[in-house]
């Protein structure tokens, strides 16, 4: 096989001390495009990048007070030429043979994580550009932290895309808290966030299985984030660390009932805390 191309896609948006540390080793790869996506970055990052790597690719969002992981990286995506897609935080710093030692493992039908996997490394992955646009990329209606990643690597594997890993050795992370990992979202307490963002996945593919459907109409899944957003956040604030989301599901068969009478469905799904000593479902 020949050595492979890959597009390197990172995002910016108040991250510009970590991109000055591991952009370079981005543009060290032999044989990479790197584009980056300023996402409104108070830092000024593309300027800074123009100066600096002017053979990066970047693009500006403008107007995007708040942070939205998801869009940006399809938006670097879909700017992409190679024909596999790394994805890689601002805050990750690569070895030089990064691209070298992934380049003679890439096949069809397989997406690449490092192993073994870390919280720094979770969003870190290489994968076809084919199987990435098959899926529709990232899912935009997640919001905040979390969740958006998972997401994917949940629908590539679903769809039979099987993942395989890299040595975890080729990358690490640079140490930061909590308050700067959300310091541009809405929800600023990441446990909060990551809690929506699973119960909306959750909810979405119990819609997916039971409507027969790959990717769910995006005013089908606005919805349902809204109503999970709206119910977990309202407890939260009130101090409650559960609750409970219903899905009005449509009547798929045409089935006749007497005049005067309507059947409708409904799923429940109840969100709630339990103790660290409970045994845990899988």
């Amino acid at each position: 096989m020949m050595t492979a191309s890959l597009s390197i896609i990172t995002t910016c948006k108040g991250r510009l001390e970590h991109l000055k540390q591991s952009l370079p080793r981005m543009v060290a790869q032999p044989n990479c495009e790197c584009i980056v996506v300023d996402y409104d970055c108070p830092d000024d990052t593309a300027a800074w990048i123009g100066e600096n790597h002017p053979q990066v690719r970047v693009l500006k969002v403008e107007q995007a007070p708040r942070f939205h992981l998801a869009r940006a990286r399809n938006l670097g995506a879909r700017a992409a030429t190679s024909e596999w897609l790394a994805f890689l935080d601002a805050d990750v710093l690569i070895e030089p043979d990064f691209a070298s030692d992934l380049s003679s493992a890439l096949r069809h039908g397989r997406y690449f994580r490092p192993r073994p996997l870390t919280r720094e490394t979770w969003g870190s992955f290489v994968c076809h550009r084919g199987d990435f646009f098959a899926l529709e990329g990232f899912d935009e209606t997640l919001e905040g932290y979390g969740g958006e990643d998972s997401d994917l690597y949940f629908r590539l594997d679903h769809f039979g895309c099987s993942c395989a890993f890299f040595d975890a050795n080729l990358l690490r992370s640079i140490p930061h808290d909590n308050q700067l990992r959300s310091a541009h979202f809405e929800i600023a307490d990441i446990e909060l966030n990551r809690l929506v963002n699973s119960s909306y996945n959750h909810i979405k593919y119990d819609l997916m299985r039971e409507s027969g459907q790959n990717i769910l109409p995006a005013e089908t899944r606005h919805a349902i984030y809204s109503e999970v957003k709206t119910t977990l956040v309202e407890n939260w604030r009130r101090g409650k660390s559960a609750g409970r989301i219903t899905i009005t599901l449509p009547i798929r068969h045409v089935i006749p009932v007497p005049d005067g009478w309507a059947i409708r469905r409904h799923w429940t799904f109840e969100i709630a805390q339990v103790s660290s000593n409970a045994p845990q479902s899988r």
